[in-house]
């Protein structure tokens, strides 16, 4: 939790405002008290100016308002709350009650290090249990103890002792006799990380990959595995979030094709390991490799990819003010797609900054799924930057025979999609309106499927 060496203000601001704006101004003073900034009115105006282009609310009565300025640090951050919540008009009918004010240098604003600090800000402050803490006390609360509890929470959990577990057990044996170079743990299943004390392989033959959809969970550096993969929250099932970690894996170089794997899954409402799978890749996913030697395009960050699937993934399963929405993500290969690409609407990207554009900034998300709602795709570069939305594909009339019959239940959408990746070297991302499916198309050919997750929890598969 790297964000709390900026905090300016240990203390949560309790907001008096009602309104959206009065209670940034509100929020931005404090913060502009507490760095001596004797003049904030060009932060605040900086602060409104980007929330009016794009709204920072992001989901779970979080928002995360940002703006840039003169200050000594590279960022400055201070959190509000208000316990009634006030409206924030990029989500209807929903209400913001706690606000993370992200101040970053001049020189920092659209960098990577002001997106590894808000993605930090969203996954600490989206705790269920952090969220609670601030809400239901009613004296004042500190921020720095909050971070104190949640790492003695973590710490405790982690080092509670505990009896190795069958299926991680036979996991291990099962690796070792057919000789696997990875075992891939899906940890969502589980609620404590001690599962992985219970490893013990020769690290040189057989790697230790975690996959989860909590990016605060662990800690990147743990000696305990090899590789930590971030997937989307919502593909849970145990065929479907080994499909989206097997993807993940071979896109960020972590796995090969050529690799034997076994994988160790479970049901999360459960909290435990019951289901191991071993598997050759080459053989079993043969669909990744029919059209190409490797999943990504060439100029698209593995990053990028797993954020798109994430906001596929969601924009499937709410839909949006209680109605399904199907879009389409076209990802990287940009110069190429933009030759078959026409607008519907005008733009609303367009004259944008890339970093209000960059959709790997969480402020983007609601947006993104605001704007799912409108025919046409989203046209995104290889490093995150959205050009447009909106967008009608338009890949040439003589590559419908090659592109082949496709599945029954896949229209329109899913043959766009399949067509403008055959003319390009794009990667294109689909979420079908009617149910809810999210398909991934490269090279025309269609590689992964997902079905929307069942209400109790879980993609079908």
């Amino acid at each position: 939790m790297a964000f709390y060496r900026y905090l300016k203000s240990s203390t949560i601001v309790d907001l008096k405002s009602t309104e959206k704006e009065d209670a940034l101004r509100e929020l931005a003073k404090a913060l502009c008290k507490a760095q001596n900034i004797k003049n904030p009115r060009a932060m605040i105006e900086d602060m409104l100016k980007r929330e009016e282009s794009s709204s920072t609310f992001i989901g779970q009565c979080l928002a995360i308002p940002q703006a840039k300025g003169t200050i000594a640090d590279d960022f400055a951050i201070i959190v509000g709350r208000s316990r009634d919540g006030i409206e924030y008009d990029a989500a209807r009918n929903a209400l913001a009650k706690i606000f993370v004010l992200v101040m970053c240098r001049k020189e920092l604003d659209d960098s990577e290090e002001q997106i590894d600090i808000l993605n930090e800000v969203a996954s600490f402050f989206k705790d269920d249990l952090i969220r609670q803490e601030i809400l239901d006390d009613d004296e004042t609360v500190d921020v720095m103890s909050l971070i104190g509890s949640y790492k003695s929470r973590e710490k405790a959990a982690s080092g509670r002792k505990r009896t190795s577990d069958p299926a991680v057990d036979a996991a291990i044996d099962m690796a070792k006799d057919l000789k696997a170079g990875a075992i891939v743990l899906l940890a969502d299943a589980v609620r404590e990380n001690d599962f992985l004390d219970n490893i013990k392989v020769n690290r040189n033959n057989i790697s230790i990959i975690v996959i989860t959809s909590n990016k605060s969970r662990f800690e990147e550096d743990d000696k305990r595995f090899d590789h930590l993969i971030f997937a989307p929250a919502y593909p849970s099932s145990r065929t479907g979030q080994i499909k989206i970690g097997i993807l993940l894996g071979i896109s960020r170089n972590i796995l090969k094709k050529t690799d034997k794997v076994v994988c160790v899954s479970g049901s999360a409402r459960h909290a435990v390991f019951d289901t191991v799978i071993a598997m050759d890749i080459e053989r079993e996913y043969e669909f990744f490799f029919t059209a190409t030697r490797t999943i990504l395009p060439p100029d698209v960050e593995a990053e990028v990819l797993e954020r798109i699937l994430g906001l596929a993934s969601e924009i499937a399963v709410e839909g949006r003010e209680g109605k399904p929405r199907g879009t389409i993500f076209v990802l990287g290969d940009t110069n190429t797609v933009s030759q078959h690409v026409r607008q519907l609407i005008i733009n609303p990207f367009r004259g944008y900054s890339e970093a209000e554009r960059n959709i790997l900034d969480p402020g983007l998300d609601e947006t993104i799924k605001e704007f799912a709602g409108i025919d046409g795709a989203f046209i995104v570069t290889g490093d995150g930057i959205v050009v447009s939305a909106g967008s009608y594909l338009r890949p040439p009339a003589d590559l419908d025979d090659e592109i082949g019959a496709l599945p029954s239940g896949l229209g329109t959408r899913h043959a766009a999609a399949a067509g403008i990746t055959l003319c390009s070297n794009a990667l294109a991302v689909v979420v079908s309106e009617s149910t809810g499916m999210v398909s991934i198309f490269k090279n025309g050919a269609l590689m992964l499927s997902l079905a929307k997750p069942s209400p109790q929890g879980g993609w079908v598969y």
